[in-house]
């Protein structure tokens, strides 16, 4: 897979999750992949496999009461297999509000996505709408 390639696909699921079509992000995981979420609060921990991994996006688009709004800004490739997209998430949930700045680091191996780690631009803030 080339570099542009790497990027369609993380770029794929991007468009995929925010129509709400986890169905597609799913196709664009591979069976053992790993999501890191940091944090001590809920939804953080590591998700492995493509089970664990939906379930993790749904739980966060259902604790945002379906507000969860995220935008793809800036997307990084380099020669192996990483990509790291930088995005705006939003949503509210509980009388929070969140407006964040994310990066995510994406590997990606036979086409699909096999890992990926989340980092917050305010990592407080992030734990404390999740909290």
């Amino acid at each position: 897979m080339t570099n542009d390639a790497d990027v369609d696909l993380v770029r794929r699921v991007y468009a995929a999750f925010a129509r709400g079509d986890l169905a597609e992000v799913k196709q664009c995981l591979a069976a053992d992949v790993e999501q890191v979420v940091p944090g001590k609060h809920p939804l953080a921990g590591v998700f492995r496999g493509v089970d664990q991994v939906i379930g993790c996006l749904s739980a966060t688009v259902s604790a945002t009461a379906g507000t969860m709004e995220v935008t793809l800004e800036e997307v990084f490739s380099n020669a192996d297999g990483q990509v790291i997209a930088v995005d705006r998430s939003r949503g509210s949930r509980n009388d929070k509000f969140m407006d964040q700045r994310v990066a995510i680091l994406f590997t990606i191996a036979d086409g699909r996505i096999s890992r990926f780690r989340e980092f917050y631009a305010d990592p407080a803030a992030m734990e404390s709408f999740w909290a």
